[in-house]
C-alpha cells in the first residue's frame, strides 16, 4: 500500500520525525519533495498515525499513479470513487494538488475545470454533490477540509504532480489544529517571556526519541510543561519534569492537573520537581531514563542590538551550562539512551552563530543525524554540523537547532 503524507512547515522535521515513528523501511524508496513523503508501508493506520504526529498536515492513500494530465482521465479517477463512496445525503468534494517534483501551476491550469467536470456527471448519474473549492493557491487547508467534512461526507482528492506523470490520493485524516491550538494557548500558565515550545514543535522531538511507551521520559528544562503533557497525551507511563525555578515546576504541575481535567485518556504518571539541571543525582533513578527531551535556557531575550561579542559570550555560558547538565544526565540514563534537544542560533544580520554538539557531548555522547543524508539531498536541506535540524523563520532572532545524542558508556 502506498500513501502520501503532505508535511507541515519543517518538511525536513516532518520527514524526519515519520521516519522515527513508522520505521526506516518504508522510507528508503520513498519519492519526496518539500511538500509530500510518499512511502510504501503495509497496514498503517492513518487516523492513529496523525493523532501520533505533529509534523505533518494530512495523510491519505494512494488510489492512481502514472496518470497524465488530461481532465478526462483525472475526472474519470474522481467520479469512480465518489460513486463507490457510502452515502446517506450530498457528496461533498474537493481537491488539492501539491508538488512531487512537477509544477503545480501548470497542473492547476491544466485541470482548471475539473471540479465543475465532475459536479456535472455526477448530476447527470442523480447524484447530489457540492464542489468545495480553495480559497487562492492549488491545495486546500487543513481548516476547510475540517469545517466541510470532506473526510467523513465525500472526499478530498490530492493530486500529486510528479515531473513526469500525476499521482492521485484520498486525504484519510488531517492534523487535528484546533486541539494543537487549545493545548498551546487554552493551558493556564504560559511563560510569554521567556517563550515556550510548541505543542506540536514537543510532540515531534519525542517521537524523535522513538522510547518505548513503557519507558521513562525525562525534561530537565521543563518550563511550563510542554514536554511533560505531550509525552502524557502520547501514552507514556512515565514522566518527569524538572525545573530549578519553582515558579516553572509550579507551572507545569498547573498544566498536568489541567490536562488530567480534560483528557480523561491521559493515565501515566508525572514527576515534577525543583532541581538544577546539573544536579539530578538522587532526585530521578539511575539508570533509570530512557530518553530526555528538551529545550533549555536559551540565554536571555534577545533585543536585536547585541554585538557578535555579546553572542559570543552568551555561548560560552550556554556550552558550560550545557556541558556540565548532560555531564549529570549520563549516569541517570540508561544504555543507549537517546537526547533530543534544542540548542540556540543566534541570528545576526547574515550571520548564524551556534554551539558545537562534539564540545558539549564530550565523551560522553554520541551525535546521531536526524535525517538521512538521502533524504535531506532531496529536500535539498542543509543539515547542520552537528547532524541537527533547523526550526525557525527568517524574521527571528533566535533559531532552535533540534539534535540527537546517544549515550556511551565509558
Amino acid at each position: 500500500m502506498r500513501y502520501f503524507f503532505v508535511l507541515g512547515a519543517n518538511p525536513a522535521l516532518s520527514a524526519a520525525e515519520i521516519a522515527a515513528v513508522v520505521g526506516p523501511d518504508g522510507i528508503k524508496a520513498s519519492e519526496l519533495s518539500a511538500q509530500i513523503l510518499v512511502l510504501e508501508k503495509d497496514g498503517l493506520d492513518n487516523a492513529a498515525l496523525m493523532k501520533r504526529l505533529g509534523g505533518t498536515v494530512k495523510i491519505g492513500r494512494l488510489i492512481a499513479d502514472g496518470i497524465d494530465a488530461s481532465p478526462d482521465a483525472v475526472a474519470d479517477i474522481m467520479y469512480e470513487k465518489l460513486c463507490a463512496a457510502p452515502r446517506s445525503r450530498r457528496l461533498t468534494f474537493g481537491y488539492s494538488i501539491y508538488d512531487l517534483g512537477g509544477s503545480t501551476r501548470q497542473t492547476a491550469a491544466a485541470l482548471k475545470n475539473i471540479g465543475m467536470e465532475v459536479k456535472t456527471r455526477l448530476k447527470e448519474a442523480g447524484l447530489a454533490s457540492r464542489w468545495v473549492k480553495g480559497q487562492g493557491g492549488p491545495a486546500l487547508s487543513s481548516v476547510v477540509v475540517v469545517k466541510n467534512r470532506l473526510v467523513e461526507e465525500g472526499a478530498e482528492f490530492v493530486i500529486l504532480a510528479a515531473a513526469d506523470r500525476l499521482l492521485i490520493g484520498v486525504t484519510e485524516a488531517v492534523q487535528p489544529f484546533e486541539d494543537f491550538s487549545m493545548h498551546d494557548y487554552g493551558r493556564p500558565s504560559r511563560d510569554t517571556v521567556q517563550g515556550m515550545l510548541p505543542p506540536k514543535l514537543a510532540r515531534m522531538m519525542i517521537n524523535l526519541a522513538d522510547a518505548p511507551a513503557s519507558g521513562r521520559i525525562a525534561d530537565p528544562f521543563c518550563g511550563s510543561g510542554t514536554v511533560v503533557t505531550e509525552a502524557l497525551r502520547l501514552g507514556y507511563t512515565l514522566v518527569a519534569g524538572s525545573d530549578k525555578n519553582p515558579e516553572a515546576a509550579d507551572s507545569t504541575s498547573k498544566n498536568v492537573e489541567w490536562l488530567r481535567r480534560n483528557e480523561s485518556s491521559v493515565k501515566g504518571s508525572a514527576e515534577i520537581i525543583v532541581a538544577d539541571a546539573r544536579n539530578l543525582s538522587g532526585r530521578l533513578p539511575a539508570d533509570g531514563i530512557d530518553a530526555v527531551v528538551t529545550e533549555p535556557y536559551l540565554g536571555p531575550p534577545r533585543r536585536g542590538r547585541e554585538t557578535r561579542g555579546q553572542l559570543q559570550k552568551t555561548l560560552s555560558e550556554l556550552a558550560k551550562l550545557y556541558g556540565e547538565a548532560l555531564s549529570s544526565w549520563h549516569r541517570l540514563m540508561k544504555r543507549d539512551a537517546v537526547i533530543i534537544m534544542v540548542l540556540p542560533i543566534f541570528v545576526l544580520g547574515k550571520e548564524k552563530h551556534g554551539l558545537s554538539g562534539k564540545e558539549i557531548a564530550g565523551r560522553r555522547y554520541g551525535l546521531e543525524p536526524l535525517l538521512s543524508p538521502a533524504l535531506a539531498s532531496k529536500l535539498s536541506e542543509q543539515v547542520t554540523k552537528n547532524g541537527g535540524l533547523i526550526y525557525g523563520r527568517p524574521d527571528q532572532l533566535v533559531w532552535r537547532e533540534i539534535i540527537r545524542l546517544r549515550k556511551i558508556e565509558l
